[in-house]
Protein backbone atom coordinates (compact mmCIF):
# COMPACT_ATOMS: atom_id res chain seq x y z
CA UNK A 1 0.00 0.00 0.00
CA UNK A 2 1.72 3.14 -1.18
CA UNK A 3 1.65 6.42 0.96
CA UNK A 4 2.13 10.28 0.21
CA UNK A 5 3.35 11.72 3.24
CA UNK A 6 4.29 15.85 3.50
CA UNK A 7 5.25 16.88 6.39
CA UNK A 8 7.75 19.72 6.87
CA UNK A 9 9.26 18.66 10.76
CA UNK A 10 12.06 16.20 9.87
CA UNK A 11 11.89 14.71 13.55
CA UNK A 12 8.08 14.59 12.84
CA UNK A 13 8.36 12.71 9.28
CA UNK A 14 10.85 10.25 10.24
CA UNK A 15 8.58 8.47 12.85
CA UNK A 16 5.56 8.73 11.19
CA UNK A 17 7.59 7.49 8.08
CA UNK A 18 8.84 4.86 10.02
CA UNK A 19 6.46 3.91 11.83
CA UNK A 20 4.06 3.07 8.75
CA UNK A 21 6.73 1.51 7.04
CA UNK A 22 7.29 -0.80 10.08
CA UNK A 23 2.98 -1.31 9.02
CA UNK A 24 4.09 -2.46 6.05
CA UNK A 25 3.06 1.18 3.88
CA UNK A 26 5.49 2.14 1.13
CA UNK A 27 5.96 5.99 2.28
CA UNK A 28 7.29 8.27 -0.18
CA UNK A 29 8.05 11.62 2.05
CA UNK A 30 8.65 14.94 1.14
CA UNK A 31 9.00 18.53 3.02
CA UNK A 32 6.41 21.05 1.59
CA UNK A 33 3.10 21.21 -0.52
CA UNK A 34 4.49 21.67 -3.80
CA UNK A 35 6.60 18.36 -3.66
CA UNK A 36 3.73 16.52 -2.73
CA UNK A 37 1.92 18.13 -5.77
CA UNK A 38 4.68 17.14 -7.98
CA UNK A 39 4.72 13.47 -6.50
CA UNK A 40 0.97 13.07 -6.85
CA UNK A 41 1.52 14.24 -10.54
CA UNK A 42 3.95 11.76 -11.33
CA UNK A 43 2.83 8.57 -9.49
CA UNK A 44 -0.43 7.14 -8.25
CA UNK A 45 -1.19 6.21 -4.43
CA UNK A 46 -3.20 4.51 -2.07
CA UNK A 47 -3.48 7.30 0.69
CA UNK A 48 -2.05 10.75 1.26
CA UNK A 49 -1.19 12.46 4.52
CA UNK A 50 -0.32 15.94 4.30
CA UNK A 51 0.55 18.68 7.18
CA UNK A 52 -1.25 21.80 7.27
CA UNK A 53 1.20 24.21 7.67
CA UNK A 54 4.36 23.77 5.55
CA UNK A 55 6.71 25.94 3.17
CA UNK A 56 6.93 26.76 -0.06
CA UNK A 57 2.67 25.56 -0.35
CA UNK A 58 0.49 24.98 2.44
CA UNK A 59 -0.67 21.62 2.48
CA UNK A 60 -4.26 22.72 1.84
CA UNK A 61 -3.27 24.30 -1.46
CA UNK A 62 -1.45 21.22 -2.25
CA UNK A 63 -4.49 19.54 -1.87
CA UNK A 64 -7.06 21.73 -3.57
CA UNK A 65 -4.03 21.50 -6.68
CA UNK A 66 -4.13 18.08 -6.22
CA UNK A 67 -8.15 17.71 -6.54
CA UNK A 68 -8.20 19.88 -9.48
CA UNK A 69 -5.75 17.28 -11.46
CA UNK A 70 -8.72 14.89 -11.07
CA UNK A 71 -6.82 12.38 -8.24
CA UNK A 72 -9.70 11.24 -5.64
CA UNK A 73 -6.71 9.55 -3.56
CA UNK A 74 -8.06 9.48 -0.13
CA UNK A 75 -6.32 11.90 1.87
CA UNK A 76 -5.72 12.64 6.05
CA UNK A 77 -4.54 15.94 7.16
CA UNK A 78 -1.86 16.08 10.30
CA UNK A 79 -2.43 19.07 12.10
CA UNK A 80 -1.91 21.56 15.29
CA UNK A 81 -4.67 23.60 14.20
CA UNK A 82 -7.66 22.22 16.17
CA UNK A 83 -10.42 25.19 15.72
CA UNK A 84 -13.45 24.00 13.64
CA UNK A 85 -12.90 26.47 10.88
CA UNK A 86 -9.69 24.99 9.73
CA UNK A 87 -11.06 21.40 9.74
CA UNK A 88 -14.06 23.07 7.52
CA UNK A 89 -11.41 24.54 4.99
CA UNK A 90 -8.98 21.13 4.54
CA UNK A 91 -12.25 18.64 4.19
CA UNK A 92 -13.53 21.69 1.72
CA UNK A 93 -9.90 21.56 -0.12
CA UNK A 94 -10.53 17.64 -0.22
CA UNK A 95 -9.28 16.24 2.51
CA UNK A 96 -11.27 12.58 3.47
CA UNK A 97 -10.32 13.21 7.73
CA UNK A 98 -8.58 15.22 9.74
CA UNK A 99 -6.06 14.36 12.69
CA UNK A 100 -5.13 16.54 15.25
CA UNK A 101 -1.84 16.97 16.94
CA UNK A 102 -0.37 15.44 18.62
CA UNK A 103 -1.93 12.18 17.83
CA UNK A 104 -1.06 8.21 18.56
CA UNK A 105 0.57 6.49 16.06
CA UNK A 106 -2.42 3.58 15.97
CA UNK A 107 -5.33 5.68 15.57
CA UNK A 108 -2.84 7.15 12.65
CA UNK A 109 -2.87 3.59 11.39
CA UNK A 110 -6.42 3.03 11.95
CA UNK A 111 -8.11 5.61 10.25
CA UNK A 112 -5.78 5.10 7.56
CA UNK A 113 -6.55 1.53 7.21
CA UNK A 114 -10.25 3.29 7.29
CA UNK A 115 -9.56 5.08 4.54
CA UNK A 116 -8.15 2.35 2.11
CA UNK A 117 -11.30 -0.41 2.66
CA UNK A 118 -13.30 2.81 2.11
CA UNK A 119 -11.71 3.46 -1.48
CA UNK A 120 -11.63 -0.52 -2.15
CA UNK A 121 -15.24 -0.56 -1.79
CA UNK A 122 -15.68 2.13 -5.12
CA UNK A 123 -16.16 0.18 -8.28
CA UNK A 124 -13.21 0.16 -10.46
CA UNK A 125 -13.24 2.62 -12.93
CA UNK A 126 -12.58 1.80 -16.70
CA UNK A 127 -12.26 3.77 -19.74
CA UNK A 128 -12.29 1.76 -23.24
CA UNK A 129 -11.47 2.64 -26.75
CA UNK A 130 -10.95 0.44 -29.86
CA UNK A 131 -9.37 -2.55 -27.83
CA UNK A 132 -7.46 -0.48 -25.10
CA UNK A 133 -8.90 -0.87 -21.59
CA UNK A 134 -8.02 2.05 -19.38
CA UNK A 135 -7.72 1.10 -15.24
CA UNK A 136 -7.91 4.65 -13.94
CA UNK A 137 -7.97 2.44 -10.67
CA UNK A 138 -5.09 0.31 -10.67
CA UNK A 139 -2.79 3.30 -13.36
CA UNK A 140 -2.88 0.40 -16.20
CA UNK A 141 -3.24 -0.09 -19.63
CA UNK A 142 -4.48 -3.00 -20.84
CA UNK A 143 -4.77 -4.40 -24.92
CA UNK A 144 -3.00 -7.93 -25.57
CA UNK A 145 -0.82 -6.84 -23.48
CA UNK A 146 -0.63 -4.42 -19.86
CA UNK A 147 1.72 -1.79 -18.63
CA UNK A 148 1.36 0.87 -15.95
CA UNK A 149 0.99 4.64 -16.43
CA UNK A 150 1.85 7.64 -14.53
CA UNK A 151 -0.97 9.78 -13.15
CA UNK A 152 0.02 11.81 -16.00
CA UNK A 153 -0.04 9.50 -18.64
CA UNK A 154 -3.38 7.90 -17.13
CA UNK A 155 -4.81 11.70 -17.38
CA UNK A 156 -3.36 12.24 -20.53
CA UNK A 157 -4.52 9.52 -22.70
CA UNK A 158 -8.19 9.38 -20.74
CA UNK A 159 -8.69 13.27 -21.91
CA UNK A 160 -7.70 12.19 -25.34
CA UNK A 161 -10.33 9.05 -25.21
CA UNK A 162 -12.76 11.43 -24.13
CA UNK A 163 -12.29 13.58 -26.92
CA UNK A 164 -11.77 10.55 -29.64
CA UNK A 165 -11.55 11.93 -33.07
CA UNK A 166 -11.38 15.27 -31.97
CA UNK A 167 -8.58 17.28 -32.31
CA UNK A 168 -7.25 18.72 -28.92
CA UNK A 169 -4.23 20.76 -29.09
CA UNK A 170 -1.50 21.11 -26.93
CA UNK A 171 -3.10 24.31 -24.58
CA UNK A 172 -6.31 22.34 -24.06
CA UNK A 173 -4.43 19.33 -23.26
CA UNK A 174 -2.35 21.15 -20.62
CA UNK A 175 -5.48 22.70 -19.02
CA UNK A 176 -6.74 19.17 -18.71
CA UNK A 177 -3.96 17.24 -17.33
CA UNK A 178 -1.24 20.03 -16.15
CA UNK A 179 -3.39 23.10 -14.80
CA UNK A 180 -1.54 26.09 -12.92
CA UNK A 181 1.42 23.97 -13.43
CA UNK A 182 4.54 25.20 -15.12
CA UNK A 183 4.02 23.22 -17.82
CA UNK A 184 4.31 23.78 -22.05
CA UNK A 185 3.79 22.51 -25.20
CA UNK A 186 7.18 20.38 -24.88
CA UNK A 187 5.86 19.01 -21.92
CA UNK A 188 2.24 17.81 -23.82
CA UNK A 189 4.92 16.42 -26.65
CA UNK A 190 6.78 14.65 -24.25
CA UNK A 191 4.36 12.33 -22.52
CA UNK A 192 2.81 11.75 -26.13
CA UNK A 193 5.66 10.10 -27.00
CA UNK A 194 5.85 8.26 -23.62
CA UNK A 195 2.12 7.01 -24.19
CA UNK A 196 2.86 6.37 -28.15
CA UNK A 197 5.19 3.84 -27.04
CA UNK A 198 3.01 2.07 -24.87
CA UNK A 199 0.61 1.71 -26.76
CA UNK A 200 3.10 -0.37 -29.36
CA UNK A 201 4.16 -2.41 -26.31
CA UNK A 202 1.07 -3.48 -25.75
CA UNK A 203 -0.52 -3.87 -29.59
CA UNK A 204 -3.31 -1.48 -29.52
CA UNK A 205 -5.23 -1.00 -32.50
CA UNK A 206 -5.04 3.01 -31.57
CA UNK A 207 -2.56 5.87 -32.29
CA UNK A 208 -2.21 9.41 -31.46
CA UNK A 209 -1.98 11.86 -34.31
CA UNK A 210 -0.25 15.00 -34.28
CA UNK A 211 2.22 17.27 -32.80
CA UNK A 212 2.45 20.28 -30.50
CA UNK A 213 2.22 22.54 -33.02
CA UNK A 214 -0.82 21.34 -34.47
CA UNK A 215 -3.23 19.07 -32.68
CA UNK A 216 -3.46 15.48 -31.28
CA UNK A 217 -6.21 13.39 -31.91
CA UNK A 218 -6.63 9.54 -31.01
CA UNK A 219 -7.87 7.09 -33.34
CA UNK A 220 -8.52 3.43 -34.30
CA UNK A 221 -6.16 1.73 -37.09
Amino acid sequence: MKVLFAEDEADLQDVVAEYLRYQGYSVTAVNNGQEAVDKAGFDAYDVMVFDVMMPVMDGITAMKKIREMGDPTPAIFLTAKSQVEDRIDGLDAGADDYLTKPFSMEELSARLRALCRRKREYKVRTISFGNIELDTEQSELRAVNTISLSLKEMRLLGSLIAHAGEEMTAEQLLDDVWPGENAGPDTVMLYISFLRGKLRSIRANVEIDGDKDTAFVIREI
